[in-house]
């Protein structure tokens, strides 16, 4: 065996053997040992949501999305036509709280900023052939701007 293979041998064993002291030093814990670990600030999510692209060398021209309702066996569809824009959110957070009682909930934090570029729809309308022209909108949105929020929404199950 060479020099070079005799010593990328040596690691492997030294990391082998590494692996299995921390894998044999875990304990399994019982309910109230692990409700006593503390983790740090949850889990935080932040959002760069692009629809339908709309610069001006990608024009949107005809992209729905239908939604379609069958009531007393007649279908109707709600189809939003051209739904395009920018969405920034930074961030939400999801975290393990103790209320006073000792008891635990989900805390949901709002997120501190969304950012809204360009983002709305050409038209809302209700049809019964989701494919055919819109030809009764019932209106049009565009959202150009910030929202800043705060709070924390808490779920706990009974």
């Amino acid at each position: 065996m060479s020099m070079a293979m005799n010593a990328a041998m040596k690691r492997l064993l030294i990391l082998v053997a590494m692996v299995a002291g921390v894998a044999h030093a875990a304990e399994p814990l019982d309910d109230a040992a692990l409700g006593e670990v503390a983790g740090q600030d949850g889990i935080g999510i932040g959002l760069h949501l692009v629809l339908n692209d709309a610069s001006a060398s990608n024009p949107v021209t005809d992209s729905r999305l239908m939604i379609g309702f069958n009531v007393e066996g007649r279908t109707n569809y709600i189809v939003v036509k051209n739904l395009r824009g920018t969405v920034d959110m930074l961030a939400l957070g999801i975290g393990v709280h103790k209320q006073p009682d000792g008891s635990d909930y989900v805390g949901v934090d709002l997120p501190a900023n969304v950012r809204f570029k360009d983002f709305g729809f050409e038209s809302l309308s209700v049809q019964s052939d989701p494919f055919a022209p819109v030809t009764d909108s019932l209106g049009r949105v565009n959202i150009n701007g910030n929202i800043s929020m705060q709070g924390q929404l808490r779920l706990w199950a009974h």
